[in-house]
């Protein structure tokens, strides 16, 4: 906040209206203003409290310099840890990135599916559309039937199995396929 230094006002010149470039000059360039003196005060206060702890911080850290330097390998393990930290951050922030990429993705997705969906009922039309809403659910419903029963035959056929007590001998093949009886698995 240094009063000297006007290239952020003068950078801002041409992007700010003038009221607001002469507000910005009387409550941040001006010496009287309330701001300036609290900037004043508090960088004071900061040089004063630096002054106060530097004599009984410097010893400390004397010491800490000697030790590292003595003990190389607490270096070397604080850097590995620091690269360590350094690694987890990087892929927090690929897993952040991907996460994010994947839900826009989907979000697209799904819009995408609005708008296709609106255009299709647009371009056949309101009875045409719900006809093929109609046949499209009709073949699904096949096919779930479909589904269904050969879920239900090899849970028959696994029941069956499991009440036999797993003797593999009188197995039926499942889908079709066969072995031959002289494989030992």
């Amino acid at each position: 906040m240094d009063r000297t230094d006007p290239m952020i006002l003068d950078a801002l010149k041409g992007i700010l209206p003038e009221q607001t470039m002469e507000l910005l000059q009387d409550h941040l360039q001006n010496p009287q203003s309330m701001l300036q003196a609290a900037w004043r005060q508090a960088a004071s206060l900061l040089n004063k409290l630096f002054a106060l702890a530097y004599p009984l911080v410097e010893p400390l850290l004397a010491r800490l310099a000697q030790a590292l330097h003595d003990s190389p390998d607490i270096v070397v393990l604080g850097f590995a840890l620091a690269l360590f930290v350094f690694v987890l951050q990087v892929v927090a922030w690929v897993h952040r990135t991907m996460m994010y990429v994947t839900r826009l993705a989907f979000r697209l997705l799904g819009w995408a599916l609005v708008f296709a969906l609106v255009a299709v009922v647009w371009r056949r039309g309101p009875d045409a559309a719900l006809r093929d809403v109609v046949v499209f659910a009709s073949r699904l419903a096949g096919y779930a039937a479909v589904v269904k029963d050969i879920w239900w035959s090899e849970y028959q056929k696994f029941d069956a199995q499991t009440k036999r007590g797993g003797n593999t001998s009188q197995r039926v093949p499942s889908g079709g396929y066969t072995r031959s009886r002289n494989t030992g698995w």
